[in-house]
C-alpha cells in the first residue's frame, strides 16, 4: 500500500498522471485503507470475544472446583463431628466405668476397715 502511495505521489509530482487518474488512485488507496481498518477492527473484536469466552469458561471451571471443595469440606466437617461425638460417648462410658470402679474400691476399703475393727 505504501508503495502505491509513493508511486502515485512521484508520478503526480512529475506531472505524468492526469487529475482523474490521481483521484482514482487516491480513492483506491483510501478504500483499501478503510477496508484494512475494518478488517483489523473485525479481527480485534473476534479476538476480544474469544478471550471473553475463555475467561467465562475459566470462571465456570473455577466455580465448579470451588463448589466441589465446599462439598468436600462439608463432608469432612460432618465426619469430624461424628467422630467427635463418638469420642465424647466413649469418654462418658469410660467415666461411668471409672466411677463404678471407684465406688467398688471405696466399698472394699470400708469393708476392710470394718474387718480390722
Amino acid at each position: 500500500m505504501l508503495a502505491v502511495l509513493v508511486l502515485v505521489g512521484s508520478a503526480t509530482g512529475c506531472g505524468l498522471v492526469s487529475d482523474k487518474t490521481k483521484q482514482e488512485a487516491k480513492k483506491k488507496v483510501e478504500s483499501k485503507a478503510r477496508q484494512a481498518e475494518k478488517t483489523i477492527e473485525a479481527k480485534a473484536q473476534q479476538a476480544k470475544q474469544e478471550v471473553k469466552k475463555k475467561i467465562e469458561a475459566g470462571q465456570e471451571d473455577l466455580q465448579k472446583k470451588v463448589d466441589d471443595l465446599k462439598k468436600k469440606v462439608e463432608a469432612g466437617q460432618e465426619d469430624l463431628k461424628k467422630k467427635v461425638d463418638d469420642v465424647h460417648k466413649d469418654v462418658n462410658d469410660l467415666q461411668k466405668k471409672v466411677d463404678e470402679l471407684l465406688k467398688k474400691v471405696d466399698a472394699q476399703k470400708q469393708q476392710d476397715q470394718k474387718a480390722k475393727k
